[in-house]
């Protein structure tokens, strides 16, 4: 049976036709099963945890299944080839297992369907804060979408339009983490103003209660920021959030903390790093190594960014944000 998979592959692998997904201490293209693979990372890591369902999902793609890969406000769809790689320098994201896959192009370059013209299940799916998930589900519409990209339907954008369109977005990005790591900004100081951008951002998300907790909640090192859970939602995981408002690298400790609450908590809740800053390839293995998520600065701008339109009037201005129409010929 043919799979549909999310897939948040490092957009850096998209052009060269690749997907790609974290584990890099293991080798998945060294494996010719998932029972294999599995007893691999519970031998490295000593468990798997809650992500044996995203592993296997993500190893199992075969020839000609369909992957979705997010990007920002837009999506990108592909075809799997099926060839496994196994880049263990690959630095860019979690993306050091790799698959072959062919992304729908036109004229050499990828189509971006705009996430606002799929249909509300499939866009509230595409929100789920994994790095895997099954669409299978969404077959149909996803079938229905390939049928219009064959042909460009209503995707269709002038070249050098959509080419103005993404320069001005990644700079718009540039820009934004840039004032973010060295608060040039008018959020509130000492990290609030930040735990508040996320709490709004996973309430424009679906998230129907998203607190944000006292500083030192847990014994020990033991910390969250943020706990968002949703009753309305199925697609959305409850989450325990870090937010660390940094210029620069972002250590281990953050990490540390969400593990000694885990072992506190025992909470079946999906655990998220944001940071403004960045994190290096060592702990990024440690967050791996304890099912910890990681949302580096520019993933983090590439939330604010997918949201814009719908954060309030009042966070736009903190942010220095200006709703002002600009000419792409310009």
């Amino acid at each position: 049976m043919k799979k549909y998979l999310m897939v948040r592959s490092p957009e850096a692998l998209i052009n060269d036709n690749k997907i790609g997904y974290g584990w890099k201490q293991i080798n998945f293209a060294s494996h010719d099963n998932i029972n294999s693979l599995i007893k691999a990372i519970i031998d490295t890591n000593g468990s798997i945890g809650r992500m044996t369902n995203q592993v296997k999902n993500y190893f199992n793609l075969k020839k000609d299944d369909i992957v979705i890969v997010p990007l920002g406000k837009n999506i990108a769809i592909a075809k799997v080839l099926g060839e496994k790689l196994f880049e263990s320098s690959f630095t860019d994201g979690h993306g050091a297992n790799q698959i072959r896959v062919e992304f729908f192009r036109k004229e050499n370059k990828i189509i971006r369907i705009p996430r606002s013209t799929l249909k509300q299940n499939l866009e509230s799916r595409l929100k789920l804060r994994t790095t895997i998930g099954d669409l299978s589900r969404f077959s149909e519409e996803i079938e229905h979408l390939i049928q219009n990209l064959n042909s460009y339907g209503n995707f269709e954008v002038d070249n050098s339009y959509q080419e103005k369109s993404e320069f001005y977005e990644r700079e718009f990005k540039k820009e934004l983490l840039n004032a973010l790591c060295k608060g040039n900004t008018r959020l509130k100081a000492g990290g609030r103003g930040l735990e508040e951008l996320v709490r709004e951002l996973l309430k424009i998300e679906g998230y129907s209660q998203v607190d944000i907790l006292d500083k030192k909640n847990g014994e020990g090192i033991a910390d969250v920021d943020i706990q968002a859970t949703s009753d309305n939602n199925p697609f959305l995981k409850d989450i325990l959030v870090q937010v660390k408002h940094h210029n620069g690298e972002t250590s281990a400790h953050a990490i540390k903390q969400l593990i000694a609450y885990e072992d506190e908590a025992s909470s079946n809740a999906y655990k998220w790093v944001v940071t403004t800053g960045n994190i290096s390839d060592q702990s990024k293995l440690l967050a791996e190594e304890n099912q910890i998520n990681i949302m580096e600065g520019e993933q983090f701008v590439d939330w604010i960014y997918t949201n814009l339109n719908k954060l309030s009037i009042k966070t736009k201005a903190n942010l220095g944000i200006v709703d002002v129409p600009k000419l792409s010929w310009s």
